[in-house]
């Protein structure tokens, strides 16, 4: 019971810090698109990083902007902007289920591999995993774990990276559910997708990117049938960052509207700018184009923007310059080698929790050895249910304080 009380408590705290980050982007829509376009660009990168892939968030954009692979693996980069581009554009688990995840499984398909057709989930299984969530609205972060659960489960944990987006796709349809965020279901465009999906603004509700918050200080498994815990607390910890680096982004979004403010007669500042607040990576021949000027005064503007600490540059070279917005230049670099592996070990700092874990990639024998019990995905979903109750209870008695203090 204490256990189930511990989920309940963990739980709670994670959707209040994920309340505050949602209110804080609900209230400031400028804000809200570039912190998820900062954070689509990490999830992505640190997704196919826990599946052992050399990546990194730098080198991804870099490859997404120029098509240029630097030293990054090109497959690596590529499964990263296949699994970008749902993240951007999840779609409409609740309305259209099977379109949504089975867009989401070709996403998250390895460049280069075909699937196991049987372990493909039949058309009429894709409902289930969705309502699975859908019962648990009220609390998305539990909806989506729920979700993810039963798609793990009935694919035999054929991808986690699938997993991740199940999981990410219904929480952020069940905070449109619940009425606390706005209807972000519009269709994808098609346009948009070939263009690469740095360009693609996002058009989502998530708020808790699961791979940034198990990989943000160390790495923890990805394990939806039974890390609950662990994913809570990474995931509390992750938001409670993420408060504090929204504080950043408001100041640099200040920052950028006070350049405007003082961008003098026909200077194309103000429109560079604009171009920055839907596009926070760029090179000169990408300001060139969208501005229509020539490469020296597109050198020029942005030059104004790095002396004033508004643009910082991300690649330490003479030529084939590229810029970021500092927060997301930070991150980036902060990022740089999360994928890296070596020898199936995440090559990183010890995190709070000790060393970092070794990934054990499931073989096709050990999830044939699984099975599909309905019985025992019944068990398992009943778990997360009697967990609820430990919530219930905290709920209860910090409703029962707050009485006696009045």
């Amino acid at each position: 019971m204490d256990n189930q009380m511990d989920i309940g408590s963990l739980l709670l705290s994670a959707e209040t810090h994920a309340a505050r980050v949602e209110g804080i982007l609900l209230a400031d829509p400028s804000l809200a698109a570039l912190w998820r376009m900062e954070t689509s660009l990490l999830e992505a990168a640190a997704s196919v990083g826990l599946e052992g892939e050399r990546i990194s968030t730098q080198g991804m954009v870099l490859r997404l902007i120029s098509g240029t692979a630097m030293d990054e693996d090109a497959r690596a980069a590529e499964m990263a902007l296949k699994v970008l581009t749902v993240i951007r554009r999840p779609g409409d688990p609740f309305g259209a289920p099977v379109a949504a995840l089975r867009r989401i499984e070709a996403a998250a398909a390895p460049i280069g591999q075909t699937r196991d057709e049987g372990d493909r989930l039949e058309d009429a299984e894709l409902p289930l995993v969705v309502e699975a969530g859908r019962a648990w609205s009220q609390v998305p972060i539990l909806a989506g774990w729920r979700a993810a659960a039963s798609y793990a489960f009935r694919s035999r944990r054929s991808s986690p990276v699938a997993e991740r987006l199940i999981f990410m796709t219904v929480e952020g349809a069940a905070r449109h559910l619940q009425g606390l965020s706005p209807d972000r279901r519009a269709g994808r465009d098609d346009l948009d997708e070939r263009a690469g999906g740095l360009l693609m603004p996002a058009v989502a509700g998530w708020i808790v990117p699961p791979s940034v918050s198990l990989t943000r200080t160390g790495f923890r498994v990805w394990s939806p049938m039974t890390g609950l815990a662990t994913f809570l607390k990474a995931a509390t910890r992750s938001l409670s960052h993420d408060l504090g680096h929204l504080g950043t982004l408001r100041h640099e979004l200040g920052r950028l509207s006070a350049m405007t403010s003082s961008a003098h007669g026909r200077s194309r500042l103000g429109d560079l700018i604009a171009y920055l607040r839907a596009q926070p990576v760029v090179s000169s021949a990408m300001v060139m184009d969208h501005l229509g000027v020539t490469r020296r005064t597109a050198l020029s503007l942005i030059g104004e923007l790095v002396d004033a600490g508004c643009l910082s540059n991300l690649t330490a070279r003479s030529t084939s310059r590229f810029w970021a917005l500092p927060s997301l230049a930070a991150r980036m670099g902060h990022a740089g080698g999360a994928g890296a592996v070596r020898g199936g070990v995440f090559a990183s700092r010890e995190g709070p929790s000790g060393p970092s874990e070794r990934l054990k990639p499931i073989t096709a024998l050990e999830r044939m050895k699984g099975g599909r019990d309905e019985g025992q995905l019944d068990r398992i979903m009943a778990d997360l249910d009697t967990a609820m109750s430990g919530l219930d209870d905290v709920v209860r008695r910090a409703g029962g304080r707050q009485r006696k203090e009045e």
